[in-house]
């Protein structure tokens, strides 16, 4: 016997009253910076100071990026691979976080001697789960550790542990190929690269992040009470229906969304079990082509394409959360919120 079970004939529709919507589902995690860098790992030239810059990033969605290899450095980035300087690079995150590209603006500790290890404690949200944290290697000329875009989710969940090898990072912006160069400005800038040469060529790796899961808040478990009509009050023709159901022996979600591309309709859907107390669910989407209209229609002619995936969660009642990723056209990623347009009258969420 199914505890419920919505679909679009049953939903009845009452008016929604748009309040501020809560904080997104947020993990809260810590971070060691462990550091190995020293004159025994890494012999050749060791300078006489090891230490690192202040840890400076941001927590945001999949297509955002602070930096990335074989992309040029932003101003923020190489002041802080050249100098240790977070300033420039603070004002940078605050402008993704005011564009909404970014949620969270990520700043610790510098490491005053290596070997050694920092850590410090930050938030992330489903709607922006992953994270990119930068430290400038000192002394050097413009040579830093860090991770671009490292995902805190896999499979709709949160990750309890991640461990991140470092290696050295050349930012592009100053040729000199010392720790204690002088400054020789790069002209024209080079991209970002890994550095494969001296004194980093027999030994890459410097040290680790190791990220833990610390706790989790505010996110509502999956039910039928978020069986509902969803739109976009920032794009309109754009929404999503979903329909949950709880049974005996299984949940699941079936999700519609009702989008567009090269100014073309284009319909997703698909469907993902769940486990009571979920939070997040992942919904591998498929889009269809062929077959004709009506009387002529034969299942036969459907094909059904991989489009990617869908991560939905429940920040606030009448509220979805959803980040998407194309594997059909890996372009399409991004984040969108969505609010309640009609439900079902008997399972309002509480």
């Amino acid at each position: 016997m199914k505890k419920c079970w919505s679909s679009l004939i049953m939903l009845l529709a009452w008016p929604l009253t748009w309040a501020q919507v809560e904080p997104a589902y947020v993990a809260t995690y810590r971070v060691t910076f462990e550091s190995d860098w020293s004159a025994n790992t890494h012999p050749v030239d060791f300078p006489a100071d090891p230490h690192y810059s202040g840890l400076i990033g941001a927590s945001h969605g999949a297509e955002t990026h602070l930096w990335s290899m074989g992309e040029l450095a932003s101003p923020g980035i190489q002041l802080m691979a050249e100098t240790g300087s977070k300033s420039i690079l603070s004002n940078e995150v605050a402008a993704l976080i005011q564009s909404g590209m970014a949620e969270f603006l990520l700043s610790g500790p510098g490491m005053g001697d290596s070997p050694g290890s920092v850590n410090m404690v930050f938030d992330v949200s489903q709607a922006h789960p992953r994270v990119s944290l930068v430290s400038m290697i000192a002394p050097s000329p413009d040579w830093f550790v860090g991770v671009d875009g490292l995902s805190m989710r896999e499979a709709g969940q949160w990750l309890d542990r991640i461990e991140v090898d470092l290696r050295a990072y050349d930012a592009g912006t100053d040729s000199g190929t010392r720790y204690t160069s002088s400054n020789s400005a790069t002209a024209p800038p080079a991209a970002i690269q890994a550095i494969n040469s001296s004194p980093f060529d027999v030994n890459p790796v410097l040290g680790r992040f190791v990220f833990e899961l610390l706790d989790t808040a505010g996110a509502f478990p999956w039910s039928g009470a978020h069986s509902g009509l969803y739109f976009d009050p920032n794009n309109s023709g754009d929404g999503v229906t979903l329909i949950v159901s709880e049974g005996e022996t299984r949940n699941f979600v079936l999700a519609t969304w009702y989008t567009y591309r090269d100014g073309q309709q284009m319909w997703l859907a698909g469907s993902a079990d769940f486990e009571p107390g979920d939070t997040a669910v992942e919904v591998n989407m498929l889009r269809t082509t062929g077959a004709n209209f009506g009387i002529d229609f034969n299942a036969a002619d459907v094909t059904a394409i991989n489009w990617g995936n869908l991560t939905l969660s429940v920040p606030a009642c009448g509220v979805i959360d959803m980040a998407y990723e194309g594997v059909e056209n890996p372009t399409e990623v991004g984040t969108t919120q969505y609010r309640q347009l009609a439900g079902i009258e008997a399972l309002r969420c509480e």
